[in-house]
């Protein structure tokens, strides 16, 4: 055969497979070069970014001023937030993020945190600025962590590559039921479950406790966080009855107690008097925050004799609560308190020999050794949602005991 016709029969032939395979085979679903290497970018954002710091010195007025903003449009965006947020109380590290229009370069919308949970955004139409407060979008992983306590429970939490801020949350949530400056034991141990916050992928900062165990000298307290209602939502046990108590167990972080409840009269070298002490004295460094232990109202704060500075908590008919030797205060008379506010500072003012609390606990009248008081708990969670509970604290029950 000659080539030529070989060539011809050979190139009719690879037509003709061609076409048979794609009628019934059809075109190939593979891309071109060409078509795999498109990928679909997402759209630009509209608005770009110009952050101003706030600095040492620095006011809300200067910042806008630096940046370029008219003083008519710099008085009506704080005219704006003024039912929000006042804006002219920036806080120092913060941000006030100005937002500006690609298209047209106008100042679009202004941000600025509030604090951690919301943050003040500004925004402008055609009827001027308007402001709202905005919960901060963050982005929530659910983690659990654990250690073991060696010194003390706030030294654990590095060993254990804990965020410093998640175990003050957790000692918050046993706050009732372990005293942290004197119950702690070598061995005890603490396994929690707790949000991580983050923002464009950036760690932030620890969120709510989900759960926490505490072993306390071979003994276990449990805390889930549930909502039950607008009016009862907290930590509880596994029944169901709240952790929190109607008082703290301590009102201040000290050192050691100094002098305990004494029905009996006391010789005190240093002021030549021999009196009663029907009180704990709480030895902590001058300046330490003190807290009220339960809600209530400010009674007293003022100048009270032996007893220096000094305030007095009305918390219901039953209980008061005094806070004696104060350096300074952070309440005035009349004043209405939660539970854990500062209410004023650790001092060594009128008959003290040294800087420490002194606190009394009354009760209808007469004081009490606060150490020995059973306290009532707060509310527990309904019958009719004890289902509801027990189903949501099933996934961290198995987290707290080991579980991923």
């Amino acid at each position: 055969m000659r080539p030529t016709r070989f060539y011809v029969i050979l190139f009719v032939l690879t037509v003709t497979v061609s076409i048979f395979v794609w009628k019934h085979v059809g075109p190939s679903s593979a891309p071109s070069v060409l078509e795999a290497d498109v990928v679909a970018a997402e759209p630009p954002s509209p608005f770009e970014l110009t952050s101003l710091e706030i600095t040492e010195g620095a006011t809300y007025g200067k910042l806008m001023e630096a940046a370029g903003i008219s003083a008519a449009d710099a008085l009506a965006i704080l005219a704006a937030a003024e039912s929000v947020y006042d804006l002219s109380n920036v806080r120092l590290g913060r941000t006030i993020d100005l937002w500006y229009d690609r298209a047209t370069h106008t100042l679009h919308h202004v941000v600025y945190q509030i604090d951690t949970e919301d943050e003040l955004v500004i925004t402008t139409s055609e009827n001027g600025w308007t402001a709202q407060r905005v919960a901060i979008p963050y982005e929530v992983k659910v983690v659990a962590r654990e250690g073991t306590i060696e010194t003390s429970m706030y030294e654990a939490a590095p060993k254990a590559g804990i965020d410093e801020r998640a175990i003050i949350n957790l000692a918050n949530v046993f706050q009732w039921s372990v005293d942290f400056a004197m119950d702690v034991r070598v061995g005890d141990t603490f396994r929690f479950v707790y949000e991580e916050r983050y923002r464009d992928g950036a760690y932030v900062m620890p969120g709510r406790i989900l759960a926490g165990k505490y072993v306390n000298d071979g003994a276990a307290s449990f805390a889930y966080y549930f909502e039950e209602s607008e009016e009862n939502k907290g930590y509880f046990d596994v029944e169901g009855n709240s952790v929190q108590k109607l008082f703290l167990k301590a009102p201040v972080a000290y050192k050691y107690i100094s002098s305990g409840f004494t029905t009996g009269r006391r010789y005190v070298q240093e002021f030549n008097v021999s009196t009663g002490h029907r009180a704990i004295d709480y030895a902590a460094p001058v300046g330490t925050p003190i807290r009220a232990v339960g809600d209530g109202t400010v009674v007293t704060a003022g100048w009270n004799g032996p007893y220096g500075n000094f305030i007095s908590v009305r918390h219901n008919g039953t209980y008061t609560t005094n806070y004696a030797h104060l350096s300074k205060y952070a309440v005035k008379r009349g004043d209405k308190v939660a539970q854990s506010n500062t209410i004023g500072y650790v001092g060594s003012s009128g008959f003290s020999t040294g800087p420490h609390l002194h606190f009394e606990m009354v009760k209808n009248s007469v004081k009490i050794n606060p150490l020995l008081e059973i306290l009532p708990p707060g509310k527990a969670i309904k019958e009719e949602n004890k289902e509801r509970f027990l189903a949501q604290i099933q996934e961290y029950q198995s987290k707290l005991e080991g579980g991923k």
